[in-house]
């Protein structure tokens, strides 16, 4: 599977094309000022980051794409919109997830978002 096809898996809710292709110090950048900003290192750190961010939006929170997904051997971009509810607040702003490769294989995943401020506000 090239490093296009993984991302679509990935983006299509299949987990096991995520922690299947994973590196053992796969690192996950969180940008901002907010309790979910920082550096998780492993997959099991990613996957209690994604469940952190259902539970604390009640799973509200959700991934729109919009298609636009590029990859070669080195690096992949996905665009998306997420949206979510929590504490009486709306989240709703584009995302761009950035992934670098080595060897076929997931190596870092930055987190990336439209407006920042309205992403802080949210998980403030």
């Amino acid at each position: 599977m090239d490093n296009l096809e993984l991302l679509k898996r990935i983006y299509a809710k299949d987990r096991e094309a995520l922690w299947g292709n994973m590196r053992d110090d796969f690192t996950v950048h969180s940008p901002g000022q907010n309790i979910l900003a920082g550096t998780y290192v492993g997959p099991a750190a990613f996957k209690a980051h994604i469940e952190r961010i259902h539970a604390l939006t009640n799973n509200t929170f959700h991934e729109e794409l919009q298609d636009t997904f590029f990859a070669n051997d080195t690096w992949g971009l996905v665009v998306h919109r997420m949206t979510a509810e929590r504490n009486g607040k709306k989240l709703d702003t584009w995302g761009f997830g950035l992934w670098r490769f080595e060897d076929g294989k997931l190596t870092d995943h930055w987190e990336s978002v439209g407006d920042q401020a309205h992403w802080d506000d949210f998980w403030s």
